[in-house]
């Protein structure tokens, strides 16, 4: 339904781009049934219950969420209890658990007590270390992205400002083949009529440029000067995740309200080209980015060989427990049959033992059915799999120095 609903606002906006109708345009018709000749800038408004209202060049009112990205899937605290999670919804991390639990009772068991606990321990310790080794990457990856350097007019001077650091309301300028910090709002570029090029490879995949515009009330500002005079306020849309939707009202001080729309939005992921610079205001940071919006927390995602080997363990598990049964229920016709002629053999205190008691004997007995080694093994060609993709020297991008890089190795058979 999101997707429908998504495509749908796509051709709205490729329309109403064809014929050159701004988005204020469309709300306003809506709301006080008028035409498009009965419709001015002036009477542009949003919904004063959930729009953001953004003051230039003043310290903002209300707190956003800073500029700072995550895309790991652990943090210091919540490895220990996610990573137990996700390995204890594998049957046979469960299983063998369970086998580790009984073989600490010492009449029911027929082995000894670490026998099957420490290859747990093992296992559980590999998978560790490679989930640990592959976060630490991510956080990597993350802090080299927080960490890059934007032109951000602070007290009247361009500083460089690290991206974690910009929040909203910052006017940035932004040069040539380089990523959008955060989602912006245009005010000007250097090219004519504040017209810019932008590639949003990263966000839909499309590699043909897209075509943004400044309003025409400030793509006249090309001096720093005029920036430090630019006062009013900026209302905009709650923070959402509709790539092609934004909806917005410029209030400059003792000018008319200017109604903004997806023209002069430039997002973040998305990278400047065929254009020496664009200033732009910040309305959305971090992950009230459109970006963010549509790259939700990390799940714990199962690949298609994990949910086969859940499936298979579990059929192994039933016929283990048939087995069983049937081998308790042998193990009682047989010690009635010998207790009394083979009384030398002891056997005669095995018929005080419940049905119960001797099917947890047989379990612990026939668990090597379900093999031990299987998970630690896939574990291992995995972390293989992903060392040789990230080494491919036939995945590299030269032109922009982009080796590939594997994030999450338990999805690999994913890949087709």
């Amino acid at each position: 339904m999101q997707q429908a609903r998504d495509f749908v606002n796509g051709v709205i906006i490729r329309i109403r781009r064809s014929h050159n109708i701004p988005q204020g345009c469309w709300r306003r018709k809506a709301k006080a049934g008028r035409n498009d000749d009965d419709a001015t800038t002036s009477g542009v408004t949003l919904d004063d219950t959930d729009k953001r209202v953004i003051w230039l060049n003043k310290t903002q009112p209300q707190k956003y969420c800073n500029n700072h990205i995550s895309t790991a899937k652990y943090s210091a605290l919540s490895f220990v209890p996610s990573f137990l999670f996700e390995q204890f919804r594998r049957y046979s991390n469960c299983f063998f658990l369970f086998i580790a639990l009984l073989q600490q009772i010492p009449d029911v068991s027929p082995t000894g007590r670490y026998t099957t606990l420490v290859p747990l321990i093992f296992i559980l310790s590999v998978s560790a270390i490679k989930e640990i080794v592959e976060d630490i990457k991510r956080h990597r990856a993350d802090d080299e992205i927080n960490h890059r350097e934007i032109e951000a007019l602070r007290d009247g001077q361009w500083k460089q400002v690290k991206w974690k650091e910009l929040t909203v309301g910052d006017i940035v300028k932004v040069q040539n083949n380089t990523f959008f910090p955060a989602d912006l709002v245009q005010l000007s570029s250097s090219e004519p009529q504040g017209i810019s090029f932008i590639e949003t490879a990263n966000l839909d995949g499309e590699t043909n440029l897209k075509i943004r515009q400044g309003v025409p009330a400030t793509a006249k500002i090309l001096e720093t000067k005029d920036l430090q005079q630019f006062e009013g306020t900026l209302e905009s849309e709650p923070p959402n995740r509709h790539l092609y939707e934004f909806n917005g009202v410029l209030k400059e001080k003792d000018k008319p309200a200017v109604a903004l729309g997806p023209d002069q939005l430039l997002l973040r992921g998305a990278m400047l080209r065929n254009t020496s610079w664009v200033f732009g205001i910040v309305i959305y940071t971090g992950h009230d980015t459109k970006l963010m919006r549509n790259s939700t927390s990390a799940p714990l995602k199962r690949s298609t060989v994990d949910r086969l080997t859940n499936t298979q363990i579990l059929m192994l598990f039933f016929i283990l427990i048939f087995l069983c049964i049937v081998s308790c229920i042998f193990n009682q016709i047989w010690t009635k049959e010998h207790y009394k002629k083979d009384w030398y053999l002891g056997i005669g205190d095995l018929l005080s033992k419940n049905f119960a008691y001797n099917l947890l004997t047989f379990i612990i007995l026939y668990n090597n059915l379900i093999p031990i080694s299987l998970q630690v093994t896939l574990e291992l060609v995995r972390f293989l799999q992903a060392t040789f993709i990230n080494m491919d020297i036939d995945m590299y991008h030269e032109e922009s120095d982009t080796p590939a890089m594997a994030r999450t190795s338990n999805l690999n058979e994913e890949l087709g």
